[in-house]
């Protein structure tokens, strides 16, 4: 079979695409496990922001006790396409070696406007669904001109590379999802080059921690 060199995703996939900086990132689903005052199981959903972590202006400070105001970065957040980004987020996880980050809301008590500027830009989007890599085969990659593209993958137990990428990774692109025929994220757009296979660039199942692989039922 043929496989079409853009394809025709819904228009809801290209929603879950937002802007993080001068690069990209998208929407995906977190399922959150709490117990109320009677140790019964609660579960809440929310929504995280996947990117690169070279999208972020700086590192997070590399403490486990940081304050949140710490990991909190202004106007980094916005629709696709738009020219300044206004929506704060608070950074919940980087791996400077993988290039990859998780954002989230920032404390919806010290800073209760931009939670919920965070929270509507979120919020009114869809979300992408986390799925497996294949070894070898065709993805799909978000152009600058707002087309999903066809890709060649592959990976060996590790990150992904690309086997076509001179064509298609543009700077600006990078934190774009790397989708599968599903459009489940199976990745991040971070690194090509023009110099045959190139990468790498992170796979979600094996760079991402496991508490965000959580998702929504």
């Amino acid at each position: 079979m043929l496989i079409p060199k853009r394809k025709r995703f819904d228009s809801k996939v290209t929603k879950a695409v937002v802007k993080v900086g001068d690069g990209r990132g998208f929407i995906i689903g977190h399922r959150v496990e709490l117990r109320d005052f009677r140790e019964k199981r609660v579960f809440l959903n929310r929504r995280l922001v996947v990117t690169a972590a070279h999208c972020l202006p700086s590192s997070p400070p590399c403490h486990g006790a940081s304050y949140s105001a710490e990991r909190t970065y202004k106007n980094l957040l916005g629709v696709l396409g738009t020219n300044k980004p206004d929506v704060w987020a608070e950074c919940l996880f980087a791996d400077p070696v993988a290039d990859i980050a998780v954002l989230g809301s920032p404390d919806d008590q010290a800073l209760p406007e931009r939670a919920e500027a965070y929270e509507a830009l979120t919020d009114e989007a869809p979300t992408l669904r986390i799925g497996k890599a294949f070894r070898e085969g065709a993805a799909w990659v978000l152009s600058l001109d707002g087309k999903w593209r066809r890709c060649i993958i592959m990976h060996r137990g590790g990150r992904l590379m690309f086997k076509n990428p001179s064509v298609l990774i543009k700077g600006g692109m990078s934190g774009s999802p790397i989708l599968d025929d599903n459009a489940a994220a199976i990745g991040v757009v971070c690194l090509g080059t023009d110099q045959g296979v190139s990468g790498p660039n992170p796979r979600l199942e094996h760079d991402l921690p496991g508490w965000v692989l959580q998702q929504p039922r």
